[in-house]
């Protein structure tokens, strides 16, 4: 990597570092990670280990997408991140569904990966993207 990739890389990071929607992401991102080393939960692995897929997938995502440093591969990245948050509330839903968590116990963090889906969807308008066809 040259000095100017460097340089690059170094204004990408602190762009990233201050966008509100990967700092909403890492924060539900944890929640939800935590969510799952509960007692409740833990003999459950395939339904914890696709929690925490997409809890990291979302915020790993726009550092990818901010790291590439290209109009289409963040936009491609926003998508993606946009898919795992979706994907994220929905897991956030079973726990309660099957009676594993107590709902008030899964409520904060489902309620709180709206916030990362609202952001999201700004930044793919910013940048001309729609995030859903149709």
């Amino acid at each position: 990597m040259g000095v100017r990739d460097a340089v690059v890389v170094s204004w990408a990071m602190r762009q990233l570092e201050s966008l509100e929607a990967w700092k909403v992401a890492r924060r539900v991102s944890a929640d939800a990670y935590r969510l799952t080393l509960q007692a409740p939960l833990r003999p459950y692995f395939v339904l914890a280990d696709q929690i925490r897929r997409a809890a990291v997938s979302v915020p790993a995502n726009l550092a990818e997408g901010y790291a590439l440093g290209t109009r289409p591969q963040l936009e491609r990245s926003l998508r993606i991140a946009f898919g795992s948050t979706a994907e994220l509330s929905t897991h956030l839903r079973l726990p309660a569904d099957l009676r594993l968590l107590d709902p008030s116990a899964v409520r904060p963090g489902r309620d709180n990966s709206t916030r990362p889906i609202r952001l999201l969807v700004g930044l793919l308008k910013r940048y001309g993207a729609k995030p859903m066809e149709g």
